[in-house]
């Protein structure tokens, strides 16, 4: 049974749903979706592996998907996590590897074990070299310790994201060129830092429309526990950007429990 607030949430999508009518994805335009846990958690953010299995399935019927880099400069749909948690491994790898869907994880190293007891929700580091070798998976820095950098300067914002950057490549022997700001917040000087430090950064919530993508301003779109599969093609479509106003209004984002 639906609750109060799942019902609240999906009256906000199509309430917003036709704010997207005009700005229709087109030719060119990249959809970058961002996931968090999968099979785990009870936030917005975090959705049932069910879910995840019929939008992988989805994705590889009906979409043109691509490595970040090649959906930024080609149009199509990308696929990223941010965090890096045990269920990445145990339900989202075994998926988009059966798929071959080209994933990418935004990893805050900080949270990663080296034999796993530390946490039982914590990935190991052998783990994600295990799904380095699919072949499909990508690794991307979120930060060492998962810092707010809506206010760092810039010595604090090279910091987290050298320690991240350089501690994936010494672990696993991958080059990271992609960067996420977790809660997608930045400083000018984090900013900065950012575009010497990496390819890419992403930031805002939205669509990249064509011939306005910006490489170190990556729009993704949250994909939540209240999508269900029409809203989650509505999102594909880059008809759903509007659902950001209204976090933004409530000044809260859907990251929350309830």
């Amino acid at each position: 049974m639906a609750t109060v607030s799942t019902l609240l949430r999906k009256s906000t999508k199509a309430a917003a749903l036709p704010l997207g009518l005009p700005a229709y994805r087109k030719s060119g335009a990249a959809v970058v979706l961002l996931y968090h846990r999968v099979g785990s958690g009870r936030r917005e953010i975090d959705i049932t592996a069910g879910a995840f299995e019929r939008q992988m399935e989805h994705l590889a019927r009906r979409e043109r998907v691509e490595t970040l880099d090649r959906c930024l400069e080609t149009g199509g749909v990308a696929v990223t996590i941010d965090d890096g948690f045990r269920d990445f491994h145990e339900n989202i790898v075994p998926l988009v590897d059966q798929y071959r869907i080209p994933v990418l994880l935004y990893l805050a190293t900080g949270g990663v074990s080296d034999n796993g007891r530390a946490s039982s929700d914590a990935l190991t580091w052998s783990q994600l070299a295990e799904a380095v070798a699919t072949g499909v998976v990508e690794i991307g820095a979120h930060t060492h310790t998962h810092a707010n950098l809506a206010r760092a300067s810039a010595a604090e914002a090279e910091n987290e994201m050298r320690r991240s950057k350089e501690t994936i490549e010494d672990r696993l022997g991958v080059p990271c060129r992609h960067f996420s700001y977790p809660w997608s917040l930045a400083s000018n000087a984090a900013a900065d830092v950012a575009r010497r430090l990496f390819a890419t950064a992403a930031l805002p919530w939205g669509t990249n429309r064509v011939g306005s993508i910006d490489p170190f301003r990556v729009g993704r779109t949250p994909v939540l526990r209240s999508d269900g599969p029409f809203f989650f093609r509505a999102k594909l479509a880059g008809r759903l950007d509007g659902e950001a106003l209204v976090y933004k209004a409530l000044r809260r984002g859907p990251w929350r429990a309830s």
